[in-house]
């Protein structure tokens, strides 16, 4: 007599697949059969029965939440975090950078100063080691080199919920960003809280869930559920130990500032005019001639020329005074292009960001201009985070005294989203795009500014930057590149001047529809020129991008560089 028996056991959903085959006698087979009924019984029981059948193991609350004496685990949205609060005298305290980085960046925090700064929309908001709340408590603590923030004064500044459980050992704190509608249920009858979604995972110790109690869920899975229990502590459940299921509402209660901004009544079409002396200034009569549409023009007339702030000027009233009558607003520019000068420690200091903030208010009444137009190029990712909070910092000045506030970035990249134009564009007025040196002086030959170049960057700016507040730059400019043994150098000309230059070096011009541009070569000794130039039908396709995106309008660099009539193109008309 022989007989053989295959099985199958299936953990996640406990079932168990059997084939035998063979003689075997009656008594036998009946055998068999019980012996599977029993097991099959067991998994059953095990299903409905957590704690009675399954994991013996124990996890105790210390071990789950990794804290002990003062320190306080930190919770968010449910999910435990690496760092840890601390609790002092009652507070919770939670780390700055952990604030900054997961529940609100506006809190900036100077090390050399030992100075927390936050911008609201109408002030800037001050604190110190020394400050204290309304009882008695610090807003700041440092600890073992960290510095950390009482989870009061997050909650004042940040729409958040946070639930404390601080009066047992295991020292924990909720903390969530999320509102509206949420499930809750209640206990059939007496259960473990385990670990994971597993009936063999490690149970919590001390952590049994009494019938009739109530808990938020705050994961469901086909057969668990992770709960949030009256007495602060997370763990899975199975669903069929639950009942009653409902839906409680939470609201927020937080009044979230508004950073109102300045918006024109029609599409800014700008041109930078650039100026380098006081006596070039006489100059924006010629170069406003030769222009139609433009209700934006921008002066470059500051230079940041020190670390304290301090910058040279060359503005000028009666400019201001001219331009007014032409119907232009004034928005100067302010650039950090100075090798004299180090931008991180100009932002980094909340002496230096208030001295420069206060001149260019200050210069902005005395000579009536109606906007600022920052340009901080070439930013790292050590001191973007001080510009931003620069940018943060005047919107302040500039919301307060009805001053535009316009800020030029470079197109998104991967290495440059430390700009943030999401948390500028919050605060400004304009974010100006930057659409051109797709090549530049240094770079292999190529397009200032190819179409798809263009239309990549408005798109990918449209995914921080509302389209309100988005204007895109576009040149009116082009190089000639020189290429000779393999070296490649250019030289900038200016729509007028590649017109002049192609004519002179009887250059063929062929249309490329990919970059959509005409593009041409000719060879000079032992050297080969190329030009991709920049006229009427280039130009058009960069204004269909700008108003197919409806975008706030477009900027030009720079003014003097166009023929007359390219305006009909840019005027966005």
């Amino acid at each position: 007599k022989y007989l053989y028996i295959f099985m199958v056991y299936n953990s996640e959903d406990f079932t168990i697949t059997y084939f035998y085959g063979g003689k075997v006698k009656k008594r036998v087979l009946i055998g068999i059969v019980v012996v599977l009924c029993i097991i099959l019984g067991i998994i059953f029981i095990s299903r409905e029965m957590d704690g009675i059948i399954g994991s013996k193991e124990k996890v105790t609350q210390e071990q789950l939440y990794q804290v002990e004496g003062d320190e306080v685990a930190l919770v968010y949205n449910y999910s435990l975090q690496k760092a840890k609060a601390i609790y002092k005298d009652g507070v919770v305290y939670v780390p700055l950078n952990w604030t900054r980085a997961i529940l609100n960046d506006k809190f900036y925090y100077s090390d050399d100063e030992k100075l927390l700064s936050y911008a609201l929309p109408t002030e800037i908001v001050y604190a110190n080691f020394e400050n204290v709340d309304n009882n008695g408590k610090p807003l700041l603590l440092e600890s073992d080199g960290k510095v950390y923030l009482s989870i009061e004064t997050i909650k004042a500044y940040t729409d958040v919920w946070v639930d404390s459980y601080t009066d047992s050992e295991i020292k924990r704190v909720y903390i969530n960003n999320t509102f509206g509608s949420y499930d809750v249920a209640t206990i059939k009858s007496k259960s473990g809280l385990r670990v994971d979604a597993d009936n063999w995972s490690a149970s919590i110790e001390n952590a049994e869930l009494k019938k009739d109690e109530n808990v938020t869920i705050v994961e469901q899975n086909e057969k668990w559920y992770k709960v949030f229990t009256q007495s602060g502590l997370m763990g899975y459940v199975k669903k069929n130990h639950l009942k009653n299921f409902t839906q409680a509402e939470r609201q927020s209660g937080f009044v979230k500032p508004e950073y109102t901004s300045i918006s024109m009544d029609e599409k800014v079409v700008l041109g930078w005019h650039q100026v380098t002396t006081a006596a070039a200034n006489s100059g924006m009569e010629k170069v406003v001639a030769n222009t139609s549409g433009m209700n934006v023009i921008s002066p470059t007339w500051f230079k940041l020329s020190d670390n304290k702030g301090n910058y040279t000027s060359i503005a000028s009233k009666d400019y201001v005074d001219a331009a007014h009558k032409k119907n232009l607003q004034v928005w100067p520019l302010i650039d950090n292009f100075s090798k004299d000068i180090s931008t991180l420690k100009i932002l980094s200091s909340s002496e230096n960001r208030k001295n420069l903030i206060s001149n260019l208010i200050a210069d902005a009444k005395k000579y009536g201009f109606d906007g600022i137009n920052i340009d901080f190029e070439s930013l790292t990712q050590d001191n973007a985070p001080h510009f931003i909070q620069f940018i943060r910092e005047l919107s302040v000045s500039c919301r307060n005294n009805k001053i535009v506030l316009s800020v030029d970035v470079p197109i998104p990249a991967s290495y440059n989203m430390y700009y943030e134009r999401d948390e500028l564009a919050e605060v400004v007025d304009y974010v100006i795009n930057m659409g051109y040196d797709e090549h530049y002086s240094g770079s292999d030959e190529g397009s200032s500014a190819s179409i798809d170049f263009v239309k990549n960057s408005i798109t990918d700016s449209l995914t921080e930057v509302p389209k309100e507040k988005l204007i895109n730059a576009v040149p009116v400019y082009t190089r000639v590149w020189t290429k000779e043994n393999d070296k490649v150098t250019s030289t900038a000309l200016g729509m007028v001047g590649a017109a002049t230059w192609v004519k002179e070096n009887n250059v063929n011009l062929t249309w490329d529809e990919e970059v959509g541009q005409y593009v041409g070569q000719t060879t000079v000794g032992n050297a080969t020129k190329y030009i991709w130039m920049e006229d009427e039908r280039s130009m058009k396709l960069k204004m269909d991008a700008v108003k197919e995106a409806d975008l706030a309008g477009v900027a030009v660099w720079k003014l003097g560089l166009e023929p007359k009539e390219i305006w009909d193109v840019i005027s966005y008309k």
